[in-house]
């Protein structure tokens, strides 16, 4: 005899109606949680970028403070020969690769961290710069303020400035563009670049179209001569490193700094 079933305990399968409404509301959730979770991510990157940072400003500072106030030589075309900079000793750079590789271990920044993960955001993986060039091994540069912007005619600075000659927010190292987004020629070829040149826009959602248009939220780490870091976007960078000190007044721009030179040495670079 066939027993038959209660409505209680009768089993059935979803349909397909009840199957596309599950599938979309978990398409729904996905792109809802997709970009929140980007954004965590991107700034864990941001967060551990701008630690870098505040990892070679202490090791600067305790620099400086063994050495009489004065700031280790920013690298503009290398070092006078047997001197050291932030980033690696005296001029030129190896065209071997694994030397060029470990090149920051000559530099005073190593000397006090240990360490060559500190050098680089962990965003920067792409560089296309030709070899040799020190964006192999690290994603920042220092403001060469710190040596007076050099010019081609006399060679290099024999001395760096007193740290103690810059104000609090004027900037001393930032976050530089990846050559592969670069029109006008790269700015790694030593460790210190002029104001103007490049600041990358790798954190964040932002697309540099041309070297002076910014385009969307993306932005880079900056490091101040006081030891804190920011994270500025790259539009506001474009509006703060034109901001003339003829019209606002010496030290008015935090980029262009040079402590010995007329209104810091401003001048457009775009």
């Amino acid at each position: 005899m066939l027993r038959k079933e209660s409505p209680q305990t009768r089993r059935h399968g979803f349909t397909l109606v009840e199957l596309l409404v599950v599938i979309g509301i978990i398409a729904l959730l996905i792109s809802i949680l997709l970009p929140a979770l980007n954004r965590v991510k991107d700034q864990a990157n941001r967060i551990k970028c701008m630690n870098n940072l505040r990892d070679i400003m202490h090791a600067i500072t305790m620099y400086t403070s063994e050495n009489k106030n004065y700031l280790p030589y920013c690298n503009w075309g290398g070092t006078p020969s047997g001197h050291v900079g932030w980033l690696y000793k005296d001029q030129g750079l190896p065209s071997n690769e694994q030397q060029l590789s470990m090149l920051s271990e000559t530099g005073v920044v190593f000397g006090y961290l240990k360490t060559r993960e500190v050098f680089r955001c962990p965003l920067h993986t792409d560089f296309r710069s030709p070899s040799p060039s020190t964006e192999r091994f690290t994603s920042y540069l220092m403001n060469g303020a710190v040596q007076d912007y050099p010019d081609n005619t006399g060679g290099l600075f024999t001395t760096t400035n007193k740290i103690t000659k810059f104000q609090p927010m004027h900037v001393i190292l930032w976050e530089s563009g990846e050559t592969r987004l670069m029109n006008n020629g790269p700015p790694w070829n030593d460790g210190s670049s002029y104001p103007g040149e490049w600041l990358s826009e790798r954190h964040g959602n932002g697309v540099r179209l041309a070297k002076n248009v910014a385009k969307g939220s993306g932005g880079a780490s900056i490091a101040c001569f006081d030891g804190h870091t920011e994270w500025i976007s790259s539009k506001d960078y474009d509006v703060l490193v034109r901001r003339d000190p003829k019209v606002y007044g010496p030290g008015s721009n935090r980029f262009w700094c040079s402590p010995n030179k007329p209104y810091g040495a401003f001048r457009l670079m775009f």
